[in-house]
């Protein structure tokens, strides 16, 4: 081992290996031109629901609310309501599995549909608190802009599960754990 490493290639060597074991349960193979994408059931699960949570409980914030109005507000709910769903019809597609193929036709619509709706929560919701966060100074909304930077990381993971190169890979170097955390104590606090 060379002992004059340099920071950077440390740093590098040590962001690759965190992004490979985040993304363990996610497995790529091919076999000829078929590629197909094993899905972590309890991952999918365990990070729609934090968004979900985060979702429902920011726009019960008056500052979220408000700065949304009420067209986006009513938007959201249908989001919310259409993410609740497809996280449901995500766990009947797998059933009693650990993981599951994504190129297994219902499991791909509802996965698809859970991407397409934690994407418009990020568009409206999280976009609104990082917008109207940054001229506050409260502490709800400290902790509203935190649980959407959670949220935002809980989302780039959803979509590095199927997209496993490029920005959503390197976005998705984050801890997951603490991203569900933060929004446990979020809503907590506000609920």
């Amino acid at each position: 081992m060379n002992p004059n490493i340099s920071r950077r290639s440390l740093l590098r060597a040590g962001a690759g290996t965190l992004a490979a074991g985040l993304l363990a349960a996610c497995t790529v193979t091919k076999s000829g031109t078929t590629t197909t994408v094993t899905l972590n059931v309890a991952e999918v699960v365990d990070y729609g629901n934090a968004v979900l949570s985060f979702a429902n409980t920011a726009i019960g914030l008056s500052f979220v609310s408000a700065a949304m109005g009420a067209t986006n507000v009513a938007l959201a709910d249908t989001v919310i309501a259409g993410l609740k769903s497809g996280l449901t019809a995500f766990q009947t597609a797998a059933g009693s599995s650990t993981s599951v193929s994504y190129s297994t036709a219902s499991v791909k619509a509802a996965f698809d549909s859970i991407l397409a709706d934690v994407e418009k929560v990020d568009t409206l919701i999280i976009a609104t608190i990082t917008g109207t966060a940054a001229n506050l100074s409260s502490s709800v909304a400290s902790e509203a802009k935190t649980a959407a930077g959670a949220a935002e990381t809980l989302i780039d993971l959803l979509k590095a599960m199927v997209d496993m190169s490029g920005p959503r890979l390197r976005a998705a170097v984050a801890n997951p754990n603490a991203a569900i955390g933060q929004i446990a104590i979020f809503a907590a606090s506000q609920g």
